[in-house]
């Protein structure tokens, strides 16, 4: 099953079968993860802006900072934050838009404008063509825009190519 269409259910019954398997079931379903979620960044060119959605108290100038000492000039980040803000928005602007690189999505309302029959907007952008990359900023509890999420997504994501420094 696609790493962007699994729920969490159904990815932790199949990490277990991996591990029942034996630790080279695991690792090479691992592995597998792995080359998806690159497979998914190599379709932009890693040059954009990196948008981050979501309820969240984040600093916007200690990110910009962060992501300057990384080598990401500080007006490749764009935020989409608060709820209000974020229940009269559709998401539709960004799909099909090479522009952005990345979307970093933590908690969002339920309902959204232009959400269709999606469960959420984040299932749409994961599931429909033509979106950047989604990184959920999950955080163990569930979906929550710290500095240290999104530090650790950013690091990521540069590692993996997704995105570029210029």
């Amino acid at each position: 099953m696609e790493l962007a269409i699994m729920t969490k259910e159904d990815l932790m019954n199949e990490i277990l079968a991996a591990y029942n398997g034996g630790t080279d079931r695991l690792m090479s379903y691992v592995e597998s993860l792995k080359e998806q979620s690159i497979a998914s960044c190599k379709s932009t060119n890693g040059f954009g802006k990196i948008l981050i959605i979501g309820e969240t108290s984040l600093n916007e100038q200690q990110l910009k900072g962060f992501c300057k000492s990384k080598g990401i000039s500080g007006d490749r980040v764009e935020f989409l934050c608060g709820y209000d803000r974020l229940k009269n928005r559709g998401v539709g602007k960004y799909q099909y838009n090479d522009d952005y690189s990345l979307i970093i999505v933590g908690p969002v309302p339920h309902s959204m404008r232009g959400i269709g029959e999606y469960s959420s907007i984040i299932a749409k952008m994961e599931q429909e063509d033509g979106y950047p990359p989604v990184a959920r900023a999950y955080n163990g509890n569930g979906l929550k825009l710290t500095l240290s999420m999104v530090k650790h997504i950013i690091n990521d994501k540069l590692d993996n190519g997704c995105i570029a420094v210029a």
